[in-house]
């Protein structure tokens, strides 16, 4: 009996972890930013299946290993919550949905040689994650840096260092190094350098194959570091330039479907991979991209746990965690920006911000959502208004 018990509440766990893994994938809008807002939503203040400290601790190591940065840490999630079966449920789970919507975005395309407008449905969703993104930094900050003067100086470094545009990766590393320095000494810096590696994957230019193309999407996903925009580059190399399967402006579209598509920006390789090869090429371009980043994940795994019995690689993950929060800050920061252009987008935040302050168990769902209707609602009002 108590065999068969323990097996339902694994059950039980993993249908948890698909559920709210599949409905995070929905509605990942946002970029990193907004991703890393929801998941911590869900995760942390809604849920509780890990705390403030150890979100911060997957959200900083995620930064210095290659890999889409929101699809790891939901993996590390899953498995906290349901063992290695829970991480590649959450992991497939987290991917589906973009998957899914970039391989309908490719058959439209290849119909009408366009993407669909879709710009008025996602008009609102832009302020409602700019609130999303406020709400995860202002509670990330109270729970990670509380009084500490030098991870303060630490934070506000990195942020005037990430608005001067120094590369992130860099930033975010010597946080870790300067705050382990300082705490422990040099003798400890050994341990976070060690943190470090760049896999390769070697490249040989040959005409068009399913394992070719495959074996690219691997690379990228494989060395992929910061930005989820640095893909442009990766695909722009491999697939214009060097194999000529698509031209530039079709990776110009890949790269906005997978930005006007919720889940990761990785998935813009679904849509490259159909327009080269259709479905069997859009699902082998996915597969290929994110599997690294589930062997990654049970190293991700491994580091985190043992930094929470680490104090030396505590002080070095500290300093990590003080920087991503900058850099999430740094784009809520350009995210405003955007909003603030429009009066439309300044009320939508309005609105969602006071929701999020005054609801804190409203669903990051039902936020998206309403920021999406009520974009929806105030732009062809307006539209009505002109025409009146």
């Amino acid at each position: 009996m108590d065999g068969i018990s323990e097996n339902d509440s694994s059950i039980v766990r993993l249908k948890e972890i698909a559920f709210s893994c599949f409905k995070l994938g929905v509605i990942g809008f946002g970029g990193i930013a907004g991703m890393v807002a929801t998941i911590e939503n869900e995760m942390v203040v809604r849920r509780r299946w890990i705390d403030h400290q150890h979100f911060t601790d997957i959200l900083s190591t995620s930064y210095i290993i290659p890999g889409p940065n929101a699809v790891e840490i939901i993996m590390h999630c899953g498995k906290e919550r349901g063992g290695r079966l829970g991480l590649i449920v959450a992991g497939v789970c987290y991917i589906l949905p973009a998957m899914i919507i970039c391989l309908l975005f490719g058959y439209f395309y290849r119909q009408y040689s366009a993407i669909p407008d879709v710009q008025d449905f996602i008009f609102g969703i832009r302020p409602a994650t700019t609130a999303l993104v406020i709400g995860a930094v202002i509670r990330l900050t109270n729970n990670t840096i509380r009084s500490n003067v030098v991870l303060i100086i630490l934070c506000i470094a990195v942020l005037a260092g990430s608005l001067y545009g120094i590369n992130e990766i860099y930033l975010i590393l010597a946080a870790g190094l300067i705050n382990l320095a300082i705490r422990a000494g040099k003798r400890a810096m050994s341990l976070a350098l060690g943190l470090v590696a760049l896999p390769a994957i070697e490249q040989t230019a040959t005409q068009y194959s399913n394992s070719k193309l495959f074996l690219i999407f691997l690379k990228i996903g494989a060395i992929l570091y910061g930005s989820g925009y640095v893909l442009f580059g990766y695909m722009d190399e491999s697939l214009v330039r060097n194999q000529h399967w698509l031209t530039r402006q079709q990776l110009i579209d890949s790269i906005a479907v997978g930005q006007i598509t919720p889940g990761p920006i990785l998935s813009s390789a679904t849509f490259a991979g159909f327009l080269i090869n259709g479905v069997t090429g859009g699902v082998l371009a996915t597969v290929a991209i994110f599997l690294p980043s589930f062997f990654i994940s049970f190293f991700l795994h491994k580091v985190v746990t043992w930094a929470r019995g680490s104090k030396q690689l505590r002080y070095f993950l500290d300093g990590l965690s003080a920087a991503s929060i900058s850099i999430i800050a740094v784009v809520g920061i350009h995210l405003l920006g955007e909003t603030f252009k429009s009066y439309q987008g300044t009320i939508i935040l309005a609105i969602c911000l006071l929701l999020g302050f005054f609801s804190k168990k409203i669903s990051s769902l039902v936020i998206i959502l309403i920021g999406s209707l009520g974009g929806f609602l105030v732009l062809h009002l307006t539209q009505w208004l002109h025409l009146a």
